[in-house]
């Protein structure tokens, strides 16, 4: 389902053709609209907006530009409103120095005022920052807000920024920007993990190309799913799936979700084949608690049976039509080389393509060489290498078996690309990995390809 995560339905935009633009949001598979307030008469119009639309719930605050007009009685009528079921955020509230309608001082006060009431009732925050980031993040650190996290409306800035918002537990909301030609944001959604963003429109403003000049509205934040997609080298679906899950674990206390054994991702078969590995590498997201990787739950409790494993890849397999079965996960699939072989073994018969995602450590896990093994029955392996050299190898990917693993690995690709199957070495363009050094590595094996993988930042979740 589409989520529109910040919209502005109350506008005197939308006063005369409302129920068509939220037809339209519904022919474009919008299922669920935040309704984000900004002053005082639009509390009320939020509220009744919830009520009168099933789709549409709300988050209540009071934007920077209209901190001048906070007072008790309005204080007294947010909190009271934020009892009703319906209203599921406070916001938007935050700091704007780009208008500074209200003076910087009352924004502050206010700012602090209402994150204090988003903690008491337990409410996560819809953010407004614009030019004033630093003391945005600053106040919410200082007020504690990492206790209900939250959303960055309309994100304005790079990698370094987001990290900051990431670290703080809040989501990324993107809009039409991502669209337009001059955006920096494009390197910044890249960058981002899969399990922290949202999509919004802030509509009737911020329209996606080729809208820009005009009204924007809820059914437009299809075009911003679908450019992100491309950026990403997703599919629309991807994304849609792993923005309605982040949102709706926040805004509807949706935690718990059970861990995931095969799943669809970017038209491939993923098969999550174990927790465990000999790496820990200090960009994994194994190191983080969220191990939500497109909107599916990759944190296994217990390791699949082969059974299970078989099951689950073929209950997917009859429902779609797939490019390739990648026996991958959060964990390394030679720790249980027997599994996955026999697994694989069975998988065959569905006709699909079969890669194995490893860290190459396989021949010294199972102390004997299993490529033989493994070739007969994958197509295709790749292998992470994300170093050229033993001490650089220790130092990034921690190895349990210290730097000889470094060896391991070189050997295990010579083997691999000697085999029948393609052999792809792969490296993360994490600060600290010597690219250049990684591609003349595998340049020397015979047969063995190289790639460059992108590297997403992380993720803080208490």
């Amino acid at each position: 389902m589409l989520i529109d995560s910040h919209v502005h339905l109350n506008m005197e935009h939308f006063r005369d053709d409302l129920g068509a633009v939220l037809s339209r949001a519904r022919a474009a598979g919008v299922g669920e609209m935040l309704q984000v307030c900004y002053d005082g008469p639009s509390v009320d119009e939020t509220l009744a907006l919830t009520e009168h639309y099933p789709e549409v719930y709300g988050a209540l605050g009071i934007h920077p530009h209209n901190a001048k007009d906070w007072d008790d009685s309005l204080e007294k009528h947010v909190k009271e409103s934020l009892l009703r079921k319906k209203i599921v955020a406070v916001g938007e509230i935050g700091l704007d120095y780009y208008r500074d309608l209200s003076p910087r001082e009352t924004q502050h006060e206010v700012f602090r005022r209402q994150i204090g009431i988003a903690l008491r009732f337990e409410k996560p925050i819809i953010v407004h920052s614009r030019e004033a980031f630093p003391d945005v993040i600053a106040i919410l650190r200082e007020e504690g807000a990492r206790q209900v996290g939250g959303i960055f409306h309309a994100f304005p800035g790079g990698a370094a920024e987001a990290a900051e918002v990431l670290d703080l537990g809040f989501l990324i909301g993107i809009g039409g920007p991502l669209t337009y030609k001059s955006s920096k944001l494009p390197e910044m959604a890249m960058r981002l993990p899969s399990s922290a963003f949202v999509l919004e429109t802030d509509c009737p403003y911020l329209p996606p190309e080729p809208y820009r000049g005009k009204r924007n509205e809820p059914a437009n934040v299809a075009i911003v799913r679908d450019r992100l997609a491309a950026l990403r080298g997703v599919e629309p679906a991807d994304i849609e799936r792993a923005a309605e899950v982040s949102y709706r674990r926040l805004l509807h206390g949706r935690k718990r979700t059970a861990p995931t054994i095969a799943y669809a991702l970017k038209g491939n078969i993923y098969l999550n084949v174990t927790g465990s590995c000999t790496n820990d590498c200090v960009f994994c997201p194994r190191r983080r608690r969220n191990h939500f990787l497109y909107g599916y739950n990759l944190s296994l409790a217990v390791d699949p049976a082969v059974p299970e494993m078989i099951a689950a890849v073929e209950a997917l397999a009859t429902g779609g039509r797939y490019g390739e079965i990648v026996f991958c996960g959060f964990g390394e699939p030679t720790c249980r080389a027997a599994e996955t072989i026999a697994a694989a073994a069975s998988l065959r018969k569905l006709g699909l393509p079969l890669r194995l995602d490893t860290n190459g450590h396989g021949n010294m896990i199972n102390k004997r060489d299993i490529v033989p093994e493994l070739a007969g029955v994958f197509d295709e392996v790749s292998v992470s290498l994300n170093a050229p050299d033993r001490a650089s190898y220790a130092r990034l990917c921690r190895p349990d078996a210290g730097e000889k693993a470094f060896d391991a690995v070189l050997e295990f690709i010579r083997r691999a690309a000697a085999s029948r199957m393609k052999c792809t070495v792969t490296a993360l363009d994490y600060p600290g990995v010597d690219l250049e050094a990684c591609r003349r590595a595998v340049a020397a094996v015979a047969g063995a390809e190289f790639r460059v993988r992108r590297y997403h930042l992380s993720v803080h979740e208490d």
